[in-house]
């Protein structure tokens, strides 16, 4: 890891929020990009700075790039012989 993230806790796994180079980071783009890009990124959902913590929840980031995903994971195709369930069987009681 680069020393800069040495310094920054947020990048530790338990912390529940991020710093605006974690968020930075996440999104795969420097810290500069990130403050010329964050109102429109923000006007298209990205979570704004918790006023009262100083950084981001990041919950609230991966939710964000959860929901831009254009295409959904793998689904495996069902097996086409597969006994299906009639149900329960009453008159076996």
């Amino acid at each position: 890891m680069r020393p800069e993230f040495d310094k920054d806790r947020t990048f530790d796994p338990v912390s529940a929020y991020g710093s605006d180079r974690w968020v930075a980071a996440t999104l795969g783009s420097s810290i500069d990009w990130l403050k010329k890009n964050r109102p429109v990124l923000e006007a298209e959902g990205l979570p704004k700075t918790d006023r009262l913590i100083g950084l981001t929840l990041k919950a609230d980031v991966e939710a964000f790039l959860a929901k831009r995903r254009r295409v959904a994971d793998h689904v495996p195709a069902a097996a086409g012989n597969e006994p299906r369930s009639t149900g329960a069987r009453l008159d076996a009681l």
